[in-house]
C-alpha cells in the first residue's frame, strides 16, 4: 500500500466526501461553523469530518485547483468534458465556464458526514456511500449563488420548500442532490434525504448524531483536518485480504477486528502531522497491528540498507516518512503518527493524478480523442459516438454490473462503464466455438470480475473482437488472450474520468 494511497485517505478524507459539493460556492466568514461538528450531524452518520481548508491550503502551499486535481475524477470534469457519476462532484457539474476551484476559492471551513454501510466503500472497490451531506462556512447570497450556479452548469435548478428553507436541486438529476441556504453564512448539501436531515436540526425538531463515533471525533481536539468512522462489519475482512498483501508472511486477521477509525491532521512549522487512531475490539488485536507496522518498518529499512541497493526515489522517500513513524498502545486503541515534510507534499498529489499512469504508456490498441461531452442524457435517447465501439460520450445514468451479455447491450448504457474506467469487450461472432473462446479467456482474466462488461456487437465487423477503454481502443480479428490480458493490465481502472468498480 503506497504512501500515497494513506495520504489521500487522510489529508483528503473529508475532500473526497466533497465530491458531492459542486453545487456550492464561496465565502470568508466562518460564523455559525462550531455547529457542524455536532449540533447538525444527524443520528444516521457513523463518519464524521472536518477541514479548516484556509488554514490546510496555506499551510502546505497547495490551492483548490490541486486538491481537485488530486482527486478520482478527471479535470475535464469542470471544464465541459465529463459528468460524473450521479453521487459524485461531475453529477452538479459539466460547466467550461467555471472551475470548482473558483467557486470555492473563499469557503474557511466545510463540515461532512456520511453512513458508510457496506465494506465496499472503505476497502478501494469505488462503491460511495447513498447517505452524506455536510456544510460550507462562508458568506452566501441565495439569490446570486443559484444564479451563478446555473449559469455556470448550463442547467435549471428546481426549488421546494422544506420547513420554511429553500431547497434546490438539479432539474436532470432526480433530486437526489439537494442543497440549501441556510443562512448567510452556511451553505448545505445533501443526498439520501440527508439535508432534510440537517434542516430538521436546524429546526431543532431532530437530536444530533450520538455515541462512540461522535465522541472520538470530538475528542480530536480539532486539528486543521479531522475524521472519525465507525468501520462497517466485514470491513476488516476485506481489507485484510486484499490482493496486494496476499504475500505477506503474517496474518493480518486482527483488522477484522477494527471498530474505529480516528484521523488527525496537524500542521507544523516544517510537517504535516498525521495522527491514525485504530481502536479495535480486542488489546491483542491492538498489539497485533503494533507488531507488524514494526515489522514492516523494520524489513523496509533493512532491504534499503543492502549493498547495490540504492532503490527508486519513491521507495526513497516512503522510508524517509517511516523513519519518522512512531507507535503509541493504549489498551486496544493504537495510534500511528508520522510527519510529512511540507516540501513533500505537492509531489504526493501529483503522484495521485498518475496512480499506476505508466501502464497507459504502451502500444496496446489506439489513442482516441475524447469526446467533447460526457453528459447524462434520458435512457433511451441515442447518442452518436465517434467510433465504433464508442470510447468516451454523452451517456445514459445507469450503467452495466460487469459480466457477460450475450444479449447485447446500448452504446449509450457501456459508454457510462467506460467514464467509471471499465474495460468493455464486444464481440461479433457468429461461430459458437469462437464466443465460447472468447469466454474461456475472460475467464483467465481476473481484472474482467470487477472491471469488464462483454457483449455481443453488430457494429463491428463479423469474426472481430473489439477492447474499449475512456479514449483507447482494439480491434483484433478472432480471440487474442494475451492481447485482452495485456489490454485489461494497461487500463483496468486507469483510464476514465471515475473510477468505479463495476
Amino acid at each position: 500500500m503506497g504512501i500515497t494511497r494513506v495520504f489521500k485517505w487522510t489529508v483528503l478524507a473529508a475532500a473526497l466526501l466533497l465530491t458531492g459539493l459542486a453545487a456550492a460556492a464561496c465565502g470568508g466568514g466562518d460564523e455559525g461553523s462550531n455547529r457542524t461538528t455536532g449540533s447538525l450531524v444527524p443520528q444516521r452518520a457513523n463518519l464524521v469530518g472536518s477541514v479548516e481548508v484556509d488554514q490546510l491550503l496555506t499551510g502546505i502551499g497547495l490551492g483548490l485547483e490541486d486538491i481537485f486535481s488530486a482527486l478520482p475524477f478527471d479535470s475535464s470534469d469542470w471544464t465541459g468534458g465529463a459528468s460524473g457519476d450521479e453521487h459524485g462532484a461531475g453529477s452538479l457539474f459539466s460547466a467550461d465556464q467555471t472551475k470548482p476551484w473558483d467557486l470555492f476559492s473563499s469557503v474557511s471551513r466545510a463540515g461532512v458526514f456520511a453512513e458508510i454501510s457496506s465494506a465496499a466503500s472503505l476497502s478501494g472497490d469505488g462503491a460511495e456511500p447513498d447517505y452524506f451531506g455536510g456544510l460550507l462556512h462562508g458568506t452566501f447570497v441565495e439569490a446570486e449563488l443559484i444564479a451563478d450556479l446555473e449559469a455556470a452548469s448550463g442547467t435549471s435548478l428546481v426549488k421546494e420548500a422544506y420547513k420554511g428553507i429553500n431547497v434546490y436541486s438539479w432539474a436532470e438529476d432526480d433530486g437526489e442532490t439537494t442543497m440549501s441556504v441556510l443562512d448567510d453564512s452556511t451553505f448545505a448539501f445533501g443526498t439520501g434525504g440527508a439535508l432534510k436531515d440537517i434542516i430538521d436540526l436546524w429546526a431543532g425538531d431532530a437530536e444530533p448524531v450520538s455515541g462512540a463515533v461522535i465522541e472520538a471525533f470530538n475528542g480530536l481536539g480539532g486539528g486543521v483536518f479531522d475524521l472519525a468512522v465507525k468501520i462497517p462489519q466485514g470491513s476488516g475482512d476485506r481489507l485484510g485480504s486484499l490482493p496486494q498483501l496476499e504475500d505477506l508472511p503474517i496474518s493480518l486477521d486482527f483488522l477484522s477486528d477494527l471498530d474505529i477509525l480516528t484521523v488527525r491532521g496537524d500542521l507544523k512549522d516544517d510537517s504535516l502531522e498525521l495522527a491514525v487512531g485504530m481502536d479495535f475490539t480486542t488489546e491483542e488485536a491492538a498489539e497485533s497491528l503494533d507488531r507488524f507496522i514494526t515489522g514492516i518498518v523494520s524489513l523496509m529499512s533493512s532491504a534499503s540498507g543492502t549493498p547495490g541497493n540504492t532503490g527508486q526515489p519513491e521507495d526513497q522517500g516512503l522510508l524517509r516518512l517511516l523513519g519518522g513513524l512512531e507507535t503509541k498502545r493504549d489498551g486496544s486503541l493504537l495510534t500511528i503518527t508520522i510527519h510529512i515534510p511540507k516540501s513533500d507534499i505537492p509531489g504526493l498529489f501529483s503522484g495521485m493524478t498518475a496512480v499506476d499512469g505508466e501502464k497507459s504508456e504502451t502500444s496496446i490498441g489506439d489513442e482516441v480523442s475524447i469526446m467533447p461531452t460526457a453528459n447524462h442524457v434520458p435512457e433511451g435517447q441515442k447518442v452518436e459516438y465517434s467510433t465504433a465501439p464508442p470510447t468516451s460520450g454523452n451517456h445514459w445514468n445507469r450503467w452495466a454490473e460487469c459480466g457477460w451479455y450475450a444479449d447485447g447491450l446500448p452504446d449509450e448504457l457501456i459508454t457510462h462503464n467506460l467514464e467509471h474506467g471499465n474495460i468493455v469487450v464486444s464481440y461479433n461472432f457468429a461461430n459458437p466455438a469462437r464466443v465460447t473462446e472468447l469466454r474461456l479467456a475472460l475467464d483467465g482474466v481476473g481484472l474482467f470480475r470487477d472491471w469488464g462488461v462483454a457483449r455481443a456487437y453488430e457494429g463491428i465487423d463479423e469474426g472481430q473482437v473489439a477492447l474499449a477503454a475512456w479514449g483507447r481502443l482494439a480491434l483484433f480479428e478472432g480471440v487474442s488472450a494475451g492481447e485482452i490480458g495485456r489490454f485489461f493490465d494497461a487500463f483496468a481502472g486507469i483510464l476514465g474520468p471515475e473510477r468505479i468498480a463495476c
